[in-house]
């Protein structure tokens, strides 16, 4: 019986080429769109869920309280970690993990590769559970000169060598033994890395994180608790832990689950808020099912569009004894083979565009042929489009009556049509919705993009002061004013894009006594407003003719920090830190944004670094970029030959802090448009209907003189006003859910009548395009064709 039915399905399809053409390919780009999506959304909701112990590991976030606000953030102080593991029950590991000091340059022999890792405790190959291709997990970190690589790692150094206890170069300088290898870390997860090193290293390398207190937040600390039921005791007693240890100092630390830190990270007056980036894959599964939902509206549309060509083969079907149920079954059997048709060609549309869209995004998706839970989604996906998209077609057409059928009387009906024009208008009112979103997110960058930073990021360039770079700054600097390749330059200790390096232990006069006034820090060389093009309101840079300024007893401060600061006359105020140390303010600059150019701008003090931990430089504009560059490089090869260049524009780094929304906005670009071309398909389908429905009306007119224009018109007119209703259900919506994206930055755009006005007449015109081509074809048809059975 299931064979017979799909062999008619198939001969009807057959017979209608174009249609089934158009039906397929339809469905084909619904399901390919639902199936991206949905292993985007996989690809986030899957995040670190290899590491077995996942459910009860937890890591450290920190409150801090300054200026009657809670700021969180993942870091803690260096003795947190052995506090725990000795002093709270249930802990069965509690270990320190940071990425921050362990980049560095790898060589082994000729092999020299630009590599980054970790620097963790010895227990962390027991809480993260990481494959093991060579080496023993318990033993990897034990030694302080140990260093354990990823597969990629050892091919790159060692080819088809065993790498197992061969002696790699950290940094030119450092002897490592490799201990063990392990496979690559997955996409998907917290830790991305080349190799792991033992703390001791970052201890060796950075003295002073041996000895550093309750208030040097500098790492990442991990706990695995023996149980669920252990949470609320130790996350009672860290609460405590910082103030307890630390005098003068408002923190609390508390455990975060580690299962819930990539997608629900979003903190607000020190809570959980149970939203962060969870929000923006919900949106996107809410969309895959949407696109499919429109693909599979279209086929009811295309289907009962050409319900007046089938009418007859139903009305003969039913005189021949045919029932209903065997009708229903056949065309439930035609839309399960024009989905799995559409699935087929979904398949290969998905893994032809799989690599682009992972280059887009930078991402790392992939099609998992062989998993069986897969295939589970794609049979599930299957049935239920094909009930869906053969459901109202099949219903509908099986029930024409015969008699009726036979003698032409068959009509729309009257529950056809509103049920097809709702179905018009979620389809349109999702595209306005997407094409709001877009253009809003668009906007919203480019409004970030374009604020004024305080310095100017054209021709900046970074390089990280390592090996003799640091004691050759310099040498570096004047070597290249001398040669024209740059204008200006100078050192920092962070790079401008990075944020961190902060704090609240800053007093001056007039401070109240409870004020806590969370502070940037940036350490530089001199030319910092030369090389930086900031803007100084009062007094002066860092000179060579002030020894106070290399003493590091002068400071610049910045706008807000005057302001905060209620200085009226801020030149040579004397303000202290934490230790009592007193500085005199010498300049004032007119703010700059560190770090993420989305959130309010700190106060900040600068101070003077004679010991640089990145070189700024600011190229010449005169010169060839390329040109300039190969000059840089070159002096580079010649001062630190044993690392290899490594030149970061300034800019460039500045454009991957937009990474979430150019991702967003992708998406939400591509996919619109995916939508309103299927909600295109929908209207032809509709408009193809209406236009079959009164073809001897239209021949009628015709021959009363009825003129083209106004037969398209009337055709139109009923459409255009669905589209419009379309509109009028989306602007709220898309207003309500834009605005509350927008209000998480601190700076944002607003959202314009303009974006509203050019969403609205993007998707009419579209629409009109759409209907005006089926209503030009109907109005300029043989009006004898239409009469004749008269």
């Amino acid at each position: 019986m299931f064979n017979s039915y799909i062999k008619t399905a198939w001969r009807s399809l057959w017979k209608s080429k174009g249609f089934s053409i158009l039906n397929i390919s339809g469905l084909a780009i619904g399901l390919a769109s639902c199936l991206l999506l949905l292993l985007y959304a996989y690809y986030h909701l899957s995040w670190d869920k290899r590491f077995r112990n996942l459910e009860h590991l937890y890591v450290i976030e920190s409150n801090q309280f300054a200026d009657n606000e809670i700021f969180t953030y993942q870091v803690s102080p260096g003795p947190m970690a052995k506090a725990i593991e000795t002093q709270v029950p249930g802990v069965v590991h509690a270990i320190r993990v940071t990425s921050y000091f362990a980049d560095g340059i790898t060589r082994y022999k000729d092999n020299i590769f630009r590599t980054s890792g970790l620097n963790a405790d010895g227990a962390f190959f027991e809480l993260f559970n990481y494959h093991f291709l060579r080496g023993n997990a318990e033993t990897a970190l034990t030694n302080p000169n140990n260093i354990v690589i990823t597969e990629d790692l050892s091919k790159k150094l060692f080819g088809k060598e065993d790498p197992i206890n061969k002696t790699v170069m950290r940094n030119d300088t450092v002897p490592l033994v490799v201990s063990a290898v392990i496979a690559n870390p997955r996409p998907n997860e917290s830790f991305q890395f080349d190799y792991v090193l033992p703390w001791r290293v970052l201890e060796n390398e950075h003295p002073w994180t041996k000895n550093a207190g309750w208030g040097s937040n500098f790492t990442d600390t991990y706990v695995q608790l023996r149980s669920e039921k252990d949470f609320k005791t130790a996350d009672a007693l860290i609460r405590k832990m910082v103030m307890a240890n630390q005098d003068n100092y408002k923190a609390e630390a508390f455990l975060f689950p580690l299962a819930k830190n990539h997608l629900y990270r979003e903190f607000s007056n020190g809570k959980a808020t149970g939203s962060g980036q969870i929000a923006q894959i919900r949106l996107f599964i809410y969309l895959s099912v949407a696109i499919l939902l429109i693909a599979c509206i279209n086929f009811m549309n295309l289907s009962t569009a050409r319900s007046q060509k089938r009418a007859k083969e139903v009305g003969i079907l039913k005189t021949i004894g045919s029932g209903r149920k065997s009708l229903v079954f056949r065309f439930l059997g035609e839309s399960f083979l024009v989905t799995v048709c559409g699935l087929l060609v979904a398949l290969l549309l998905l893994l032809i565009a799989l690599p682009y869209f992972n280059s887009l995004l930078k991402i790392e998706l992939r099609l998992p042929l062989s998993s069986w839970k897969f295939w589970t989604v794609i049979a599930f996906i299957t049935v239920t489009t094909s009930f869906i998209a053969g459901s109202y077609p099949a219903f509908y057409l099986s029930s024409f009556r015969p008699v009726k059928v036979l003698k032409g009387l068959i009509t729309n009906g009257r529950s056809v049509v509103p049920i097809r024009k709702i179905s018009v208008i979620l389809q349109f009112s999702t595209a306005v919705f997407l094409m709001v979103a877009t253009f809003s997110i668009y906007k919203q960058v480019e409004y970030i993009r374009n604020r004024p930073v305080g310095y100017n990021k054209n021709n900046l360039i970074e390089i990280k002061a390592e090996g003799t770079l640091k004691d050759r700054k310099d040498v570096l600097i004047n070597g290249l004013l001398h040669n024209n390749v740059i204008t200006a330059g100078t050192g920092t200790s962070i790079s401008i894009t990075q944020g961190g390096n902060n704090g609240w232990g800053f007093s001056w006069p007039g401070k109240p006594e409870n004020q806590k006034v969370l502070i940037d820090f940036l350490g530089v060389g001199f030319d910092f407003r030369k090389t930086f093009g900031t803007t100084l309101i009062t007094g002066r840079d860092f000179s060579r003719e002030y020894p106070a300024d290399t003493a590091g007893e002068n400071i610049l401060i910045s706008e807000t920090a005057m302001n905060v600061m209620k200085l009226k006359s801020p030149i040579g105020t004397l303000i202290k830190d934490e230790d009592g140390k007193q500085y005199t303010i010498v300049g004032v600059f007119k703010d700059i944004t560190k770090g993420s150019p989305y959130y309010k701008i700190n106060p900040m003090i600068v101070f003077y670094q004679k010991t640089p931990g990145f070189i700024t430089m600011r190229l010449n504009p005169q010169k060839n970029i390329t040109g300039a560059v190969d000059a840089v490089n070159s002096e580079l090869k010649k001062l630190n030959p044993a690392f290899p260049p490594d030149i970061a524009f300034v800019e460039d780094n500045f454009e991957r802090k937009y990474q979430n929304e150019h991702v967003l906005g992708v998406i939400a670009n591509i996919f619109g448009g995916i939508a309103i071309f299927l909600s295109c398909l929908g209207l032809l389908g509709l408009s193809a209907f209406a236009a079959e429905q009164r073809t001897k009306e239209i021949g009628v007119r015709k021959v009363l003189g009825a003129d083209v224009l106004g037969l398209t018109a009337l055709l139109s007119r009923e459409f255009l006003v669905l589209v419009l209703i379309s509109f009028v259900v989306a602007a709220p919506v898309s207003w309500w859910c834009m605005h509350n994206w927008l209000e998480k930055y601190d700076h944002h755009t607003d959202l314009s009548v303009g974006i509203y006005l050019l969403a609205g007449t993007t998707v009419l015109l579209i629409a009109l395009l759409t209907v005006g081509t089926q209503g030009l074809k109907a109005a300029t048809a043989n009006p004898v064709k239409a009469l004749r059975s008269e």
